[in-house]
C-alpha cells in the first residue's frame, strides 16, 4: 500500500505557525510604516516599510522550505510489515531554493535597517553594497554566518536605539529598543537550534514578541501623526 503525507516543519508545524504570525505582523509593520511615510514624508519610514516587507516575504519562503511531502510504501508479508518512507527529489530542490531566498530577503531587510540607522554616506555606499553582497553569498552556504550576521546587525541596532532612548526617554524610543533587543536575543538563540531543536521554538517566540513590540510602536506613531 502506498500513501503520501504532508509535513510542515518541526514539532507538528508549531514553528511554521510562529513564522506565519511573523509574516502577518511584519506585513502590518510595513503597511503602517508606509502610511506614516505618506503623512510625514520622512524617507526613513519608507525604507523601514520596504525592510519589513522583505522580512515578511522572506518568511513565506521559510515556511516553503519546511514543507515536506513524504511517500510511504507499506509492504506486508506473512509475519512482518516493512514500511519504506522517502522524500520526493523535487521537494528537496524546492526546500533548498526556498531557504536561499529566505536568507537573502531576510538579510536584505536587516541590512536596509542597518543602512537607515548608520545613514551611510554616498562615498561609502559602494563598499556597503559590496559587503552586503559578500555576506549574503557566504550566508547562503553557511548557516552560522547567516545567524551571526543577523546577530551583529540586530545588536548594533539595539545599541543604536538604546542610545537614542537615553537621549529622549520617550515611550516610542523604548519600544523600538525593546523590539530590536528581543530580535537580537532570538537570533542568538537560533544559532544553537541545530544542537537542540526545541531551542528553535523558544527563538521563534522571542522573535515574534520582538516584531509585536515594533508593531505596537508603529501603531502609536501612526496615531500621533494623525493628530
Amino acid at each position: 500500500m502506498a500513501a503520501q503525507f504532508l509535513t510542515l516543519g518541526n514539532f507538528y508545524g508549531i514553528d511554521s505557525l510562529f513564522e506565519f504570525l511573523v509574516i502577518i505582523v511584519a506585513s502590518i509593520i510595513s503597511l503602517y510604516s508606509y502610511k506614516v511615510y505618506r503623512m510625514l514624508k520622512n524617507k526613513n519610514f519608507k525604507y523601514f516599510s520596504i525592510a519589513f516587507l522583505f522580512v515578511a516575504i522572506s518568511f513565506i519562503f521559510k515556511i516553503l522550505s519546511n514543507l515536506t511531502i513524504l511517500h510511504r510504501v507499506e509492504i506486508t508479508n506473512l509475519n512482518s510489515v516493512i514500511i519504506i518512507t522517502s522524500q520526493f527529489e523535487y521537494m528537496r530542490l524546492i526546500q533548498f531554493a526556498s531557504f536561499i531566498i529566505y536568507k537573502t530577503l531576510y538579510l536584505l531587510g536587516a541590512l536596509l535597517l542597518f543602512f537607515i540607522a548608520t545613514k551611510t554616506k554616498k562615498q561609502n555606499k559602494i563598499m556597503f553594497v559590496y559587503l552586503s553582497v559578500l555576506v549574503i553569498i557566504l550566508s547562503i552556504f553557511m548557516n552560522f554566518v547567516f545567524y551571526l550576521t543577523l546577530v551583529f546587525i540586530l545588536t548594533f541596532l539595539t545599541s543604536y536605539y538604546y542610545e537614542n532612548y537615553k537621549k529622549n526617554r520617550l515611550t516610542n524610543s523604548f519600544l523600538v529598543f525593546l523590539g530590536f533587543l528581543l530580535l537580537s536575543i532570538s537570533q542568538l538563540v537560533l544559532i544553537f537550534s541545530s544542537f537542540r531543536p526545541i531551542i528553535d521554538i523558544f527563538g521563534e517566540i522571542l522573535m515574534l514578541a520582538g516584531f509585536l513590540v515594533l508593531l505596537i510602536n508603529q501603531i502609536k506613531i501612526k496615531k500621533a501623526a494623525k493628530k
